[in-house]
């Protein structure tokens, strides 16, 4: 058994404490957005997403603490750089909330996936937990594509939100991977660039789902 504080050990924690810092920021998001959203039908859905966020949250503090770690300061190092994300992509009204949720969150949890890809298969159950549909995965993307298919306007300034969210979402994946020790050492020898490149694909693909063009 290895023992506390080595590399083996380190890894699994500095991404538990990252998921845990954006799941903790991703239900203090949501429930904001929840309480200024004008119509129930948003406000359901937008608590319901804050819910599941926090609901992982805990899944993570639990492990950290498992694992002798403070899971506060674990989470410390990536607190900065997960406010900035959401400081500069603030929504204006709950249908940006909700494209938010449809767009950046997917893009990291790939990140955050290809991270653990080579992990052992205890931190890739872990991870996968904590990146798992909180069951309003089906809800919101019905409420997306209706929204662009009732309203051509609505759909022409959601689909500019989403290109601006792609750019944020994958500066602070980039920030991460680059700028954070803590963060960087998770991807290992791993081509960013590919990486990058996959998660793209994937987000055009979840992009058509709901008629939108970023």
């Amino acid at each position: 058994m290895s023992p506390a504080g080595s590399p083996s050990q380190a890894q699994p924690r500095a991404l538990y404490g990252l998921l845990a810092c954006v799941r903790l920021s991703a239900f203090e998001q949501r429930a904001a957005d929840a309480g200024r959203a004008a119509s129930y039908e948003d406000k359901v859905v937008l608590a319901g997403l804050a819910t599941g966020a926090f609901t992982r949250f805990e899944l993570l503090r639990d492990r950290l603490i498992g694992a002798g770690a403070d899971p506060y300061e674990a989470m410390r190092p990536f607190q900065e750089p997960i406010t900035a994300f959401h400081e500069r992509a603030r929504p204006a009204d709950a249908m940006e909330a909700l494209t938010k949720v449809y767009v950046a969150d997917p893009i990291l949890a790939d990140l955050y996936r290809e991270a653990v890809d080579k992990a052992d298969p205890g931190t890739r159950t872990v991870v996968r937990e904590s990146l798992a549909d909180s069951g309003h995965a089906e809800i919101l993307t019905e409420r997306l594509r209706a929204a662009a298919e009732n309203d051509p306007r609505l759909a022409s300034r959601l689909g500019l939100w989403a290109r601006r969210l792609v750019g944020e979402a994958l500066s602070q994946a980039h920030a991460l991977a680059e700028g954070r020790p803590e963060a960087g050492a998770l991807f290992g020898d791993a081509d960013v660039a590919t990486m990058f490149g996959r998660i793209v694909d994937r987000h055009q693909t979840r992009m058509r789902a709901i008629n939108l063009r970023d």
